[in-house]
């Protein structure tokens, strides 16, 4: 299972719960019928929109407050086939581990994946830390 996000807290009375994260993909995940999984339960997109910097998500059979309080503040996941990748295409969260080179120099290993304002940074270590 990937990391996709976390819950935080509910909002209105039909079982949206907020979601925030920073998934390279979350266009493909949240849509109606994917599947999240959260205190490794299945959980299916019944309804998705963005709300004020995060998004409220709505569940198949959850569609009521009480039936959601115990999602809130919980850590969410996905499948990684569920994302139907290409062969030889790779999740950002996948790339600390992996080798950076420069033509035939190593310049280093991801050992971190830096979200700012301006986009995305890998942070690399070999005789130093440089982004």
């Amino acid at each position: 299972m990937i990391y996709f996000g976390y819950t935080t807290s509910t909002h209105g009375l039909k079982g949206e719960l907020k979601l925030y994260t920073d998934f390279s993909m979350q266009k493909q995940v949240l849509t109606n019928g994917f599947t999240l999984y959260i205190q490794n339960i299945p959980l299916k997109i019944s309804h998705v929109r963005f709300h004020q910097n995060h998004y409220l998500v709505s569940f198949e059979d959850l569609e009521d407050i009480n039936r959601v309080e115990n999602l809130r503040h919980q850590k969410v996941y996905i499948q990684k086939e569920d994302l139907s990748l290409k062969k030889d295409e790779v999740l950002l969260e996948e790339l600390p581990g992996f080798f950076v080179k420069e033509g035939e120099e190593l310049l280093g290993k991801v050992i971190q994946i830096v979200y700012n304002k301006g986009g995305v940074l890998l942070k690399v270590k070999n005789d130093r830390i440089f982004y």
